[in-house]
């Protein structure tokens, strides 16, 4: 059985006060990443049809679309698994670090979607590669 941890109520040393200044940024930063993000999904959604007939040149144009958009969904399905997952970790080790750690991640993945080729290259180098990744 698990046991609960006794936690001691927050008093006002706990409480970080942050200027205005600095609050002003913050939410300018994360409104800008934001922004770039949802840009990010609009720009799939319009070229979606493209990259099925990139990606799945033998599939029936209806399913070069599903597939696409299938794709499409996985950051969706995956983020609330990663935010508990990587949350956990920072919250043990420290935001900061973490969040070092995703972007070097995410900087490595970026870059080994961009070496996978379209299906016409080489049997052995087509879509199987994104699975790799």
């Amino acid at each position: 059985m698990l046991k609960r941890k006794k936690v001691k109520p927050i008093t006002l040393r706990d409480v970080t006060i942050i200027d205005d200044g600095k609050l002003k940024k913050a939410i300018t930063a994360a409104s800008l990443g934001n922004a770039m993000e949802w840009f990010d999904f609009g720009v799939y959604g319009f070229v979606a049809y493209a990259l099925g007939k990139v990606f799945f040149p033998g599939a029936d144009p209806s399913v070069q679309m599903i597939a696409a958009l299938g794709t499409f969904s996985v950051p969706f399905l995956i983020r609330p698994l990663g935010g508990l997952f990587f949350g956990m970790l920072g919250d043990k080790y420290g935001r900061q670090k973490i969040l070092a750690i995703t972007i070097v991640i995410m900087s490595i993945s970026t870059f080994c979607i961009g070496l996978i080729p379209v299906v016409r290259v080489d049997w052995y180098l087509g879509p199987d590669s994104a699975a790799a990744v």
